[in-house]
């Protein structure tokens, strides 16, 4: 008769020994952040290890992270990202350093035109001098609540950026920094020189599609914005990722990049203003192994002259 403990056993030390491992760091070296194998084991470790009030810092800080955990594995099924939450959590409790995370490990779209990766390296800058400026013992629940709402902004931005963007965690941070700072406002600085406009925009496409989205016609309309006032020359590049064949992805980058064309000139752009060209899958932005479906990849490459 076949009996599951003959598997179950093994299958418990196998998952027993990976989570050894993944005690000794997380990052995305290795590329995966958390394991939802061992995620049942090191969730209730977080939770138990957990106090129920944080008398310093770093066990305010693994009362966050167990809460963030529990909420990703209960409500979203996300039990990767509540392992990996969950061992932050446990290197709290056992005294180590745990920093804020870096958002260049996380897959966050739109860095052009919408410079959402510019947004959270802005906020981390400013949690961690509220950090190293003694906020995590002068107010150790409100900074473990910052730097456990920063990291679940950053978590959820790589979800879902169009809700997350200015969503309950982000909401949540930027309470808990403005708190950390305090009322002191510095002196009033004199007026910066305007920005420079921006000279690269992005359009991404689904994969296997040329059609485009509302989020592309809208970064369209920006380029066309600007074109006109600029009496600028546009330069396009449609791009594909590494999945299917070189000759077919020649074709798709063509499409993409006609569609890009298409909408500047309904938008206002002279014809004569675009120069479009089409490179299938040999200039990818984000280098790939074959047949890798990488978002980042199915994209139209805007510049302006």
């Amino acid at each position: 008769m076949f009996h599951r403990n003959v598997i179950a056993a093994p299958l418990v030390l196998i998952g027993m020994s990976l989570a050894l491992a993944a005690c000794s760091g997380w990052s995305l070296s290795p590329p995966m952040r958390g394991n939802p194998v061992v995620q049942p084991l090191n969730l209730p470790a977080a939770q138990n290890a957990a106090p129920q009030a944080g008398a310093n810092f770093d066990q305010a800080l693994a009362g966050e992270y167990a809460g963030l955990a529990t909420h990703l594995s209960q409500v979203d099924r996300d039990w990767a990202d509540s392992d990996y939450f969950s061992r932050k959590g446990l290197a709290a409790t056992r005294g180590r350093t745990v920093l804020p995370e870096e958002n260049s490990n996380w897959l966050v779209p739109l860095e052009v035109p919408l410079k959402t990766r510019n947004e959270l390296a802005t906020g981390r800058q400013r949690l961690m001098a509220a950090l190293d400026g003694g906020a995590r013992e002068r107010n150790p629940a409100v900074a473990a609540r910052a730097q456990e709402r920063y990291d679940c902004w950053v978590e959820r931005m790589e979800d879902d950026w169009r809700t997350a963007i200015n969503g309950p965690c982000h909401a949540d941070f930027v309470a808990a920094l403005n708190e950390l700072e305090g009322a002191k406002q510095p002196a009033a600085a004199p007026a910066a020189a305007p920005a420079a406009a921006t000279r690269q925009y992005n359009v991404y496409f689904d994969w296997d599609k040329s059609t485009l989205t509302p989020d592309a016609r809208k970064i369209i309309a920006a380029v066309a914005q600007q074109a006109k006032a600029d009496n600028s020359h546009v330069a396009i590049t449609g791009k594909a990722d590494l999945s299917g064949t070189d000759a077919y992805n020649m074709k798709l980058s063509h499409r993409r990049a006609d569609a890009v064309r298409e909408q500047l000139v309904k938008d206002g752009v002279p014809a004569n203003s675009i120069d479009a060209r089409w490179v299938g899958m040999r200039e990818p932005p984000v280098p790939t192994a074959k047949g890798v479906r990488e978002p980042r990849n199915r994209v139209v490459e805007i510049n302006f002259h």
